[in-house]
């Protein structure tokens, strides 16, 4: 039995519900002359299973009972269990209840100054009448066992979805952070933070959702209930925000990410505020510096597919430490600050003339850096792509999961630097139109190698993401048959292996280089 939450205004606009003693009415709908609709003082939580002694050791029974079924005999004294809500042993029998499915609550308003009342209601609904099957389970745990189930943590629910971040997501954000902190420090950060945790478990039930071809009803409470937390604890901290916000907003936007073709930006909007707020976290080193990069990756790829201005402010990036350090991580991450500098500096505004000499000094850092890149990131083996062989990609096998990731983000880097070179004002109209397609020519070249990396390093599932986006962004300069049949068979894999959706790009990629090829020939 617990006491109500406050009326459903209140609940809706996120404000404290005070309800003076036998009033009818909360202050604030009073205030406002409106009608209040409160919740019975007391809901009774449905009794799932009790646990009792038999012969000396406990045990469960889960309680099933239809119109016909008698009660459970209760003349032993028995424990009566509360559902996963208060931190109960056995939840993992219990099913959720089925919630409402608004649309994500963007937090992006709040950290934007705008008023909380303009979120809509986070998920409510009521335990929906379930069956359950009569049985016995001792739950006693082994002799050589210093822990029993109920020492557990979370449900199994829970500690599955945990294990589904660990090892399946985790590993996506740790691969330029030589301390694994997604894998390591998040987990534990879970652990002892609720809001940290709920986004864990939203994110890991939206892409197990999303790979079963399932209902994300799960994923959407999850995420109502960490944004409840993750506004509260905004509207407290104002302008001191912790690491444990910004690891949850990240985490979010990843979360947010995942619906790529419906992506409304809410949380790359607050995480850029974030980490701006959180001046050192780029360079404060541990799981802040390690979330800080992590952020700049997921600011390139909406810079590069959604043509959202990179508002990052650089400087944070410049004191980390990768700039002081020469293993592979920190090698992968300074090209990546490099890419994410000719983004913000060349390519914030389509058709904006560039400075030539801030164009020639990024040309300059990003030649020097593969020049002195370490010798280990060259291929172990390379064979040219070959399109009479319906080869359209070359294979490159890296030693590294950092170096298949940096030398994306260096041709990446050289995509953006060709794109923002501009014409000289004295060329001819034909020295322009060659130029252009001399420009196009580069672009494929460089998102050929891009793809080749991918699938020359199958296990290093980050490389698929740039991949991915290059081909959004650019996959109309690829002219010949063969690459645009092996672009969509990549696309077709990704969706498949990752849960990324790309079925929307392949049916944009067609429509383009149909018209494409009709404007080609139409002089034939």
């Amino acid at each position: 039995m617990r006491v109500g939450k406050g009326c459903g205004r209140c609940r809706h606009r996120h404000i404290r519900c005070v309800i003076p003693k036998g009033a009818t009415s909360c202050t604030p709908c009073s205030r406002l002359n409106r009608d209040c609709q409160l919740d019975p003082r007391f809901q009774f939580k449905p009794v799932r299973h009790v646990y009792q002694k038999a012969n000396g050791a406990p045990t469960r029974y889960d309680l099933e009972w239809d119109q016909g079924q008698t009660w459970v005999d209760v003349s032993q004294p028995v424990t009566f269990v509360l559902e996963a809500t208060d931190g109960s042993p056995g939840d993992e029998q219990i099913i959720p209840p089925e919630p409402i499915t608004p649309a994500p609550l963007p937090v992006s308003s709040l950290l934007l100054d705008e008023s909380p009342e303009q979120y809509s209601e986070i998920y409510h609904s009521e335990p929906r009448p379930r069956v359950f099957e009569q049985r016995s389970q001792v739950t006693t745990s082994s002799p050589f066992s210093p822990f029993s189930e109920d020492d557990a943590i979370l449900s199994l629910r829970e500690a599955s979805l945990m294990r589904y971040f660990i090892q399946r997501l985790a590993p996506w954000a740790d691969i330029c952070d030589i301390h694994s902190n997604f894998s390591t420090e998040v987990p534990r950060r879970a652990l002892e933070n609720p809001m940290v945790l709920k986004a864990v478990l939203a994110l890991s039930a939206r892409h197990d959702a999303i790979l079963a071809n399932d209902s994300d009803l799960e994923a959407s409470t999850y995420h109502g209930e960490c944004l409840e937390m993750l506004i509260a604890a905004l509207n407290e901290a104002e302008t001191n925000c912790d690491e444990n916000m910004l690891i949850a907003v990240v985490i979010l936007r990843i979360y947010e990410e995942l619906e790529n073709n419906t992506d409304q930006k809410f949380h790359l909007l607050g995480s850029n505020r974030l980490v701006n707020l959180v001046s050192r976290s780029a360079s404060s080193g541990g799981v802040a510096e390690a979330v800080s990069w992590q952020f700049l990756r997921q600011a390139i790829y909406a810079s590069v597919v959604q043509y959202q201005p990179l508002q990052l402010d650089m400087h944070n990036f410049e004191s980390s430490s990768m700039f002081q350090r020469n293993d592979d991580a920190a090698c992968a991450n300074t090209i990546i600050y490099y890419c994410a500098r000719i983004l913000q500096l060349c390519c914030d505004k389509p058709g904006r003339i560039v400075d030539r000499e801030t164009w020639c000094y990024i040309s300059e850092s990003v030649a020097q850096w593969n020049e002195n890149k370490p010798t280990t990131w060259q291929p172990i083996r390379y064979q040219a792509p070959n399109l009479a062989a319906e080869r359209p990609f070359p294979e490159l096998w890296m030693i590294s999961p950092p170096a298949v990731v940096g030398m994306q983000y260096y041709h990446s880097a050289c995509i953006f630097l060709t794109l923002s070179d501009m014409p000289s004002h004295f060329m001819t109209d034909y020295e322009i139109a060659r130029s252009k397609r001399a420009k196009e020519k580069t672009i494929a070249d460089h998102l050929v190698m891009v793809i080749g990396l991918s699938l020359s390093n199958e296990s290093v599932e980050n490389a698929y993401f740039m991949a991915s986006h290059l081909l959004h962004r650019f996959g109309y300069c690829l002219r010949q048959k063969v690459e645009q049949q092996g672009a969509l068979k990549f696309l077709t894999r990704v969706e498949k292996n990752l849960g990324w959706r790309t079925s929307w790009m392949m049916h944009e990629l067609e429509d383009q280089w149909v018209e494409l090829a009709a404007l080609d020939s139409w002089g034939i």
